[in-house]
């Protein structure tokens, strides 16, 4: 499965979906995750955002709004909201 987290320039996930401006892109196969790579995003518009990640199966972000949620579920990506959990990899373990 691929997972999108967004974070910020620091590495830790962001606290809205719609301001980010990082995704890390990983695996996670039979419990073993695999970062792949960093994608970068104007973070200003749904569809760019969508479009960046629109080849993962999961999203997570501190918060994510409702319209975006649909429009998420509408191309088969599940959308995971993570407030308590800073680190990318431990987010991605916790699905």
């Amino acid at each position: 499965m691929k997972v999108a987290v967004s974070v910020n320039e620091l590495g830790e996930v962001i606290p809205h979906l719609g301001k980010c401006k990082i995704f890390y892109i990983f695996t996670m196969e039979d419990g073993k995750i695999e970062f792949i790579e960093s994608r970068i995003t104007d973070g200003n518009h749904q569809n760019h955002i969508i479009e960046d990640i629109k080849d993962c199966e999961v999203v997570i972000s501190g918060q994510i709004g409702e319209g975006m949620i649909e429009n998420l579920e509408k191309l088969g990506i599940k959308a995971v909201i993570e407030e308590e959990i800073n680190e990318p990899v431990e987010a991605v373990s916790n699905l």
